[in-house]
């Protein structure tokens, strides 16, 4: 079985700090985090009467059970009939069937809510989602890792099925500074216990229907779980997912329209009308300029500030549109990041300049992939000459550069869709302005990248 879309996460307090899942090819580990919720104790009090009444036992529903086969592993799943999740349990498991029981209910309790503001549940194939609670054949172990998502695979394609790892049984032996959190009924049903599940079950929503699993979207979905915020303007998706709190302060976008978001989403992913091939035998995944367009629609206004503004998504991968016209002049795009200056009859007649994806890309030497990827900018229109030369500025950020490289190593270059990249003749590095410049005769892709 092949481990895909694999989704990084921490837990940090009571408050789930994340580092990119799904938002990037290769998301790095993260921070050293907590294995368990700080400051919760579900023991008693040390003050306590230890020989007070602590009321009759919490009862909850047991949960149909089966032998299954992950990856040539004996697993116990325990699955009600019509769910789209299970819980699933190496042989022999290591986990009390009561907190399994109510990990489930748990969930399940708050699974209506969730995908009130996901607009969609998992896509098929993706189901079950298997929740797995202890290091096992499929999970490994933690490390630094509070919870991880990713998909089945096998050589037809995606699925069937997808995984997430909350590792609780390891959250409960965490030492100390960490705090650790017994496998308890009472535990398995809180709801702020419910928050990392909700988030890497987000995460699952996403996969195949869209390139990327937008870690933003996540973070403030399971903040609303949480009880944690109830607006995408409320601090703590300030301070833990910025791009939704830049979303709703700048374009007024809230909870509602991030689920009718990700409807239309579904919807165009469902008709065929994705355009990034992402996998074998699967519609085309939409991308991410299609969700850009969704949510200028439900903002009424371009939400390309947004999206970018906290740096959890490049600008070159939500995309952006310009009209060129025989009158020439100067067109600005990607707020301001890449300017054409274009002579009067550079064009014959009024069109629209679109994204392509910025996937595809161009050979560079170890260590520039991150920033070659951050500076790939794809104008289409096909690749017909212009009628007049362009003069075509990018700019660019030296802090993706690798330690100890030149600024004034960096040239322009034009990807043609068949061939090898060409560096543009007399391209020149401004590094005052942190800007690359060129004299260009055509459309297409432009990288800027090192000699």
């Amino acid at each position: 079985m092949t481990l895909l879309h694999l989704v990084r996460c921490a837990l940090l307090g009571t408050l789930l700090l994340l580092t990119a899942c799904g938002d990037e090819d290769d998301p790095s580990p993260g921070d050293p985090v907590d294995a368990g919720v700080q400051g919760r104790d579900a023991g008693t009090d040390a003050g306590s009467d230890a020989g007070s009444d602590a009321g009759p036992p919490i009862e909850v529903p047991s949960i149909p059970a089966q032998t299954v086969t992950l990856g040539g592993q004996s697993y116990v799943a325990y699955q009600r009939a019509g769910d789209t999740f299970r819980i699933v349990c190496q042989a022999p498991c290591p986990i009390d069937e009561s907190y399994i029981f109510a990990r489930y209910a748990g969930f399940r309790a708050v699974k209506d809510d969730l995908l009130s503001l996901t607009g969609v549940d998992v896509v098929s194939k993706m189901a079950p989602v298997d929740i797995h609670l202890a290091s096992d054949s499929v999970c490994g172990s933690p490390g630094n890792l509070a919870g991880a998502s990713f998909m089945n695979s096998t050589p037809e394609g995606p699925g069937p099925g997808s995984n997430v790892c909350l590792w609780d049984l390891e959250a409960s032996q965490a030492q100390p500074p960490n705090v650790p959190r017994p496998l308890t009924v009472e535990n398995a049903l809180a709801r702020e216990n419910q928050v990392l599940v909700a988030h890497e079950y987000a995460h699952v929503v996403f996969f195949l229907r869209h390139e990327l699993s937008h870690e933003w979207f996540v973070r403030a979905v399971s903040y609303r779980i949480g009880g944690e915020a109830q607006s995408l303007c409320d601090a703590t998706n300030e301070l833990f997912a910025p791009t939704a709190w830049n979303l709703c302060q700048q374009h007024g976008l809230d909870y509602p329209q991030l689920a009718e978001s990700m409807r239309r989403i579904d919807t165009l992913w469902s008709r065929g009308d994705g355009t990034e091939s992402l996998f074998l035998g699967v519609p085309l995944a939409t991308s991410m300029y299609q969700y850009h367009r969704i949510l200028d629609g439900l903002a009424g206004e371009d939400t390309f500030a947004g999206l970018t503004l906290a740096g959890e998504l490049r600008p070159n991968q939500c995309g952006d549109v310009a009209s060129f016209t025989p009158a020439g002049g100067t067109v600005s795009m990607y707020g301001g990041r890449v300017r054409w200056e274009l002579p009067a009859g550079a064009v014959a007649s009024e069109f629209h300049v679109g994204p392509g994806s910025w996937r595809s890309g161009m050979v560079v030497p170890s260590g520039w992939e991150s920033f070659a990827g951050a500076h790939n900018y794809s104008f289409t229109f096909g690749e017909d000459p212009l009628l007049k030369q362009a003069r075509l500025t990018v700019s660019y950020d030296p802090s993706l550069m690798p330690a100890g490289a030149s600024e004034s190593s960096l040239t322009l270059y034009w990807k043609p869709a068949a061939s090898i990249a060409q560096e543009v003749p007399g391209a020149q590095v401004d590094t005052a302005a942190n800007t690359v410049s060129g004299t260009v005769s055509r459309l297409g892709r432009y990288i800027v990248a090192p000699r």
